[in-house]
């Protein structure tokens, strides 16, 4: 089995954490000739990451990836046995896709002022504060998000977090959380297997902006 990611890829981060703490043995890979090229893309057709090979087949989309890694993998599970906390988990782990995650993703085009659309760029950390404060009230730490136990929702969101925490200062801003969300971080960062791939990500991050963001 093989994924194949970058460290600058939240979506990456996220399947990574779950491998991790489902104790998987993965080889990690950067796409082959590159993210959406055409030699990748003969593989994965959208050209996207994450992506996994499982012998000779290949399919993207870091859900689809994550719930097949607890269908195969069931024996230690990131959705607990719990119906209506595995729909939580869900339900957070979607929230941070399509409500969170692209807001922040849209500010990169912004990085450089010279290239910048001043208020394309305020409108998208708007939304991204906006929807972060939302987030807050949408689950009780536990410390976790579903509980006491670190699962399925808790992978989508520490690399996105981390970038935050980079990004907004360059804008004019800062990361604010809220008390569900700090106690969640201070928890999740807690776990070895995420605070490596966040430390990762976070550096990989670092280094892409030290060099242009090219």
């Amino acid at each position: 089995m093989e994924l194949f990611s970058l460290p600058v890829s939240s979506y990456s981060a996220k399947v990574r954490i779950a491998l991790g703490l489902k104790n998987v043995d993965c080889t990690i890979s950067p796409p082959p000739g590159g993210y959406s090229t055409a030699e990748y893309m003969q593989l994965v057709p959208l050209g996207t990451i994450p992506a996994l090979r499982v012998d000779d087949q290949y399919f993207s989309e870091s859900d689809v990836i994550m719930e097949f890694l607890e269908d195969e993998y069931p024996a230690v599970s990131l959705l607990t046995d719990n119906n209506l906390k595995r729909a939580q988990h869900r339900f957070l782990a979607r929230y941070h896709d399509i409500w969170l995650e692209p807001h922040l993703r849209r500010t990169f085009a912004h990085v450089d002022p010279a290239t910048r659309n001043q208020q394309e760029l305020d409108d998208h950390l708007d939304k991204f504060e906006e929807r972060l404060q939302k987030l807050d009230s949408l689950f009780e730490a536990g410390p976790f998000m579903v509980g006491d136990t670190i699962g399925y929702a808790d992978c989508a969101f520490p690399a996105t977090i981390e970038l935050a925490d980079i990004l907004l200062p360059i804008f004019g801003r800062e990361l604010k959380l809220g008390p569900n969300m700090s106690r969640w971080r201070e928890a999740v960062l807690a776990n070895p297997v995420v605070k490596a791939v966040t430390d990762e990500s976070r550096q990989a991050t670092l280094d892409w902006m030290g060099s242009g963001g090219g």
